[in-house]
């Protein structure tokens, strides 16, 4: 049965990644439909909203939903794709392909994920100002005996972690984790909080997915504080397998990781719930490239090569990401961040070559 995909190229330089993601799967063969809708900055141009209806009709309608980027006026595109659907799993893979500029000394061998709370903490920003704060809630005492009043004129943000939230996340991440198992990885999960410091929000992250762990005796289990976590993603990245931490701490750690395989450019996600999923890259809409041809669009075919993995297409993903890995050990077709001068397109028509060499042999 043919898929339904639709593509959002969104602001910035996510049209120009989005379209060479398009373009490879459009000449692969394989059983999909992809539609383009107007989104971001040229649907403010064309319809005076950067998500029209009928734009929002096709993503309820597809299969799957590939994205760009979004930037300050198209916000309400991610509200949909993440909040309204329901997408609270954000899977973000980190590994080394051969070829690809790495500050390690030898990061080959470096393949984890990190699996990201989607819906909940700080995002999508519950903020105002503190007097409004301190009035609604008189009686709040921190922990060293202050009330909010106290602390006279600024801003709060609330960050919302539940049981609920919490428990999802965490099962999906040891499922995951047991995924992995079978295909030769240690199976092992790492929790990272600051349950140290944030003894409620993050004390109950932690507590919840111990409870769901357990329930995985085939896995290993781990903790750790966020700032050891950051440090150990830098000097022992092959030791980890799958990381579970809520939404900023997710957003934080998983860009670090992206460095160590070679920067933004590689670095792919998928985000999926219980009934909708879609794939972006992990960059943003980088404004000052967009129209240059110059972004690496492998983050994007690589998510691209989750979404057909998500779709139940896994001979045509283990060939999609045969060819990208290909490309980068030959190390012909380097886009800019890598030290070439290969452009976006250029690298998509590269990837393609090698995919239908690949399939044909």
């Amino acid at each position: 049965m043919t898929k339904r995909i639709t593509a959002m190229g969104g602001d910035g330089v996510g049209p120009e990644v989005v379209n060479a993601a398009c373009y490879v799967l459009e000449n692969m063969g394989i059983d999909i439909e992809i539609t383009k809708p107007p989104a971001g900055e040229s649907a403010i141009k064309s319809h005076g909203t950067p998500f029209p209806k009928e734009t929002r009709q096709l993503c309820d309608e597809a299969d799957a939903i590939l994205f760009g980027a979004v930037g300050d006026k198209s916000t309400m595109i991610i509200a949909y794709l993440r909040w309204i659907l329901d997408t609270y799993a954000n899977i973000r893979p980190t590994k080394y392909y051969e070829g690809v500029h790495s500050p390690l000394k030898d990061p080959s061998g470096v393949d984890f994920v990190i699996v990201r709370e989607n819906t909940e903490g700080l995002y999508p920003a519950r903020e105002g100002d503190l007097s409004d704060l301190a009035e609604a809630l008189p009686r709040y005492r921190d922990q060293l005996g202050r009330s909010l009043a106290q602390f006279g004129k600024g801003k709060f943000a609330i960050r919302v972690i539940t049981e609920r939230g919490t428990r999802r996340i965490a099962k999906f991440a040891c499922e995951y984790a047991r995924k992995r198992k079978k295909m030769g990885f240690p199976g092992k999960l790492t929790c990272v909080t600051k349950s140290n410091l944030l003894t409620q929000s993050c004390g109950l992250f932690q507590s919840i997915t111990e409870e769901e762990v357990k329930k995985f005796p085939d896995l290993t289990f781990e903790h750790y504080y966020v700032d050891d976590a950051a440090r150990r993603l830098v000097r022992y990245p092959k030791e980890m397998d799958v990381i579970v931490t809520s939404n900023m701490f997710g957003d934080i750690l998983s860009d670090l990781a992206a460095e160590i395989v070679g920067g933004l450019g590689i670095a792919p996600s998928a985000c999926i719930g219980d009934k909708k999923a879609y794939f972006e890259p992990v960059h943003g809409s980088a404004p000052k490239y967009a129209g240059k041809s110059m972004v690496n669009p492998t983050a994007t075919i690589l998510s691209a090569k989750m979404m057909l993995e998500y779709l139940g297409m896994e001979k045509a993903a283990s060939s999609l990401e045969e060819a990208i890995r290909q490309v980068y050990k030959e190390g012909k077709s380097l886009t800019y961040d890598q030290g070439g001068k290969t452009k976006t397109t250029e690298f998509a028509q590269t990837v393609l070559k090698k995919l239908l060499l690949i399939e044909s042999s």
